[in-house]
């Protein structure tokens, strides 16, 4: 018990100094996490029978998992699968690096930092994921190209002994297209609209590409009976912007409202600046709609020109504002873009491919075989 509460003290002076830290840091950024847990995320919890596990598999830890009892609870040669879905894993505390290269040198200097430093708490948080993860028998997957190439030229994920890619997997199933009529009356949208669809859970989130968007948005506000479409949170307007009309259908609730929503569009935009492989677009995809994006993370794994959709240069809002024009004035390249796209997720994108993907990892790690340093 007195180590409980010696811990619970560390804790709190170790988060009082590391708010102070992000204190005026730009709101529009990613979470930026410590690698220390809370008390109540120690492992092995006070009272938890000791378990032999054949592999663990890990996803999105932050805030969960303090790295320090975890990592230092498990013998060497326990294997551990651990699943990225963003950057956490390789640096000192941001999710996404904003373009940063400091996590492939040991962090520092970070600049999501007001006042960021050579010791600041990026180098900190870093020193203390790569001492906790040393010795540890960790298997590295990420669902993208950017990211698992991200993660291999990581200073801190250089002790792992395994990359692998392996996509996301939609189950073409439940997600495929409803009829577009239907799907606009569901929503009351006109039948004869061209309607651009997009997610905006936050606006204000500059790796979501809001501003990038709205600029390209009011790039089609002249064209006749165009549409904006937009869930989530957030809203996509901006004073002074001449925009086109907008339907807002708010937080998408079930299967059936995404397969409306997504069936309803001729276009699902993506401009993300910065990003993993975002399931949005996968599931736009398996409903029949194709996709224009930015050539950011893993965006280019299935936006793939003339077969998905359209790609702009990353961040450039002209560009991405004329390759919409483009797109909504050739409505039979849209409807066949939109086959070809939910194609590609039935070849290559299922959910079953995905099992069998992990159940392969799997096996492999359980019979003590060899797993290929870089399987991508």
């Amino acid at each position: 018990m007195g180590k409980r509460i010696a811990g619970a003290i560390d804790f709190r002076f170790h988060r009082q100094k590391f708010k102070a830290a992000l204190r005026n840091r730009p709101t529009d950024l990613e979470i930026f996490t410590t690698p220390r847990g809370s008390t109540e995320s120690l492992w092995p919890p006070m009272g938890h029978p000791d378990r032999d596990f054949e592999i663990i598999q890990l996803h999105w830890i932050s805030k969960f998992i303090d790295y320090r009892s975890f990592f230092g609870s498990l013998p060497a040669s326990q294997p551990v699968v651990w699943t990225l879905h963003d950057m956490s894993a390789m640096t000192g505390g941001c999710h996404f690096s904003d373009g940063c290269l400091f996590y492939r040198t040991g962090c520092g200097n970070c600049p999501q930092l007001e006042r960021g430093g050579a010791n600041d708490i990026s180098r900190h948080g870093f020193l203390e994921k790569q001492a906790a993860i040393a010795d540890a028998n960790l298997h590295i997957v990420a669902p993208s190209r950017w990211l698992i190439e991200s993660a291999q030229s990581s200073l801190l994920l250089q002790s792992a002994k395994s990359f692998t890619r392996i996509p996301y997997g939609i189950d073409a199933d439940v997600y495929h297209p409803m009829d577009r009529i239907e799907a606009r009356n569901r929503l009351g949208i006109a039948h004869d609209a061209k309607v651009v669809c997009f997610g905006a859970m936050d606006m204000n989130n500059r790796r979501k590409g809001g501003k990038q968007m709205l600029q390209a948005f009011a790039a089609v506000a002249n064209m006749p009976k165009v549409t904006g479409l937009v869930f989530g949170a957030g809203e996509l307007n901006a004073p002074g912007i001449n925009l086109p009309p907008i339907h807002s259908v708010g937080m998408v609730k079930g299967v059936q409202q995404q397969r409306a929503v997504f069936s309803a569009a001729d276009i699902y935009v993506l401009p993300s600046l910065e990003d993993n492989l975002p399931l949005t677009g996968l599931e736009a995809m398996a409903c029949g709609t194709p996709i224009l994006g930015f050539t950011a993370g893993g965006i280019p794994d299935y936006v793939r020109p003339g077969v998905s959709g359209m790609l702009a240069e990353n961040g450039n809002a002209d560009d991405l504002g004329q390759k919409l024009r483009l797109m909504l004035s050739d409505t039979q390249q849209c409807q066949q873009l939109g086959q070809t796209a939910r194609q590609m997720i039935v070849d290559e994108y299922a959910a079953t491919r995905e099992a069998f993907d992990y159940m392969q990892l799997y096996a492999a790690l359980a019979d003590g075989d060899d797993v290929d340093r870089v399987a991508a």
